[in-house]
Order: structure tokens, then sequence, then C-alpha cells
């Protein structure tokens, strides 16, 4: 049962999705804390009870977007269970991360907006969240490959860049009128897993190659 949130809580958090908002579309040099009051529908003065400047608003929402996705994936792999194979926790955790982006779009679009404008200590400070989020997707993999499921020479680091990047970007074009979340992760997962190559296909390709080659 997910916790209930308090008055101030709740104030605090209709604070944060009015911040991602204005950020997504106006940057960080074009956001003023009037502009966030105005939309979360508080007094100007009222949002610093909260947050006492714009650079310390920014830090919690950027930390706010990559918590709620590490939340939602770490969540949907205890459900799923220690015993599940590396595909189905990779496909679980691309569900996972795709549901949390998508559904908290805001965030994820104001954090690809604004992340290479805030200062560097506030850039650093995320930074240390997203790394311990790819510990959960450097763990699935290394499990996956010690179970045998993937191949041994695979680069894990490399993977997970890969992994996240794509998922990532789903934010920029994902369209709920075409296909749900559920059939995109599936793709996404069918692809990671299986590659885009039959691999069976393939050799016949090379067989036949080599045979008119051979009788040429």
């Amino acid at each position: 049962m997910s916790k209930r949130l308090t008055k101030s809580e709740l104030s605090q958090r209709r604070v944060l999705d009015a911040a991602a908002r204005i950020f997504r579309d106006n940057g960080y040099v074009g956001t003023t804390m009037r502009a966030i009051a105005d939309a979360a529908d508080m007094k100007a003065g009222s949002i610093y009870y909260y947050y006492k400047s714009k650079d310390e608003l920014i830090a919690a929402m950027l930390d706010m977007g990559i918590n709620m996705v590490m939340q939602t994936v770490t969540d949907s792999l205890e459900k799923l269970g220690e015993d599940a194979s590396g595909r189905d926790r990779i496909e679980c955790a691309v569900n996972a991360h795709l549901t949390a982006i998508i559904e908290h779009g805001d965030y994820t679009l104001a954090t690809r907006r604004v992340f290479g404008q805030v200062p560097e200590t506030i850039r650093q400070r995320n930074l240390l969240l997203r790394d311990r989020y790819a510990i959960v997707w450097k763990d699935i993999l290394e499990v996956a490959r010690g179970r045998g499921e993937l191949r041994p020479e695979a680069d894990i680091t490399l993977a997970r860049l890969f992994i996240l990047g794509a998922l990532n970007w789903t934010a920029e074009w994902f369209n709920p009128k075409g296909r749900t979340i559920d059939e995109v992760a599936h793709e996404f997962a069918t692809i990671l897993c299986n590659g885009l190559f039959d691999e069976n296909l393939s050799a016949r390709i090379l067989e036949t190659v080599a045979t008119h080659s051979s009788s040429a």
C-alpha cells in the first residue's frame, strides 16, 4: 500500500510537478520562481517555504525524476522474484522504466532540457543518484551473464549505456495513441535479447554465398 502523503507533502509535490512543466518549456535560465508559483496555484512568496531558491528547487526536481524511475523499476523487479530468468528481468525493468518516464514525462523532458544548464554542483549531486540506478541495471545484466544467458564476452557497461539511452529517448517520440507501453517494452526486450538478425537466416545466406563462390 502506498504511503499517504501529508498536506505539506502534497503541496510540495504540486510545486515540483509545476516546476517540471515550467523547466520543460522554458529551460533553466528562462524559469522564475514566480512562474512556478503561478503554475502551482500558489502565492509567489509561499513557494519559498518549500524551496529557498531556484537552484534548490531544480535540484529537488532532478532528484525526484530519477528517484521515481529507480523506485518503479526496483519495485517491479522485487515483485517478479529472484528466480525469474534474465530475459524476464530485462523485460520487466524495460517495462517499468518506460512506464515511469512516460507517466512522469514532464520530469523526463525537463531533465533532458536543463541538465546541461544547471550549476555543476547540482549536476554532480544528481549524477550520484544516476550511478545508483546504473547499479540496478548492472546487477540485472551481470546476473544474467552469470547464469549463462548472455554472451560471456558481452560488455555490460556498453550494454547498460545503450539500453538506458534508447529507453530515455522514448519520451521524445512515444505516442499513447499508437503502441502501448507494454508492446514497446516487449519489442525493446526482444531486440535486446534476440538481436535484430535471425542467426539461422544469416547462416543460410552465408552458406548460399559460399556455394555460389565455389561454383563460379
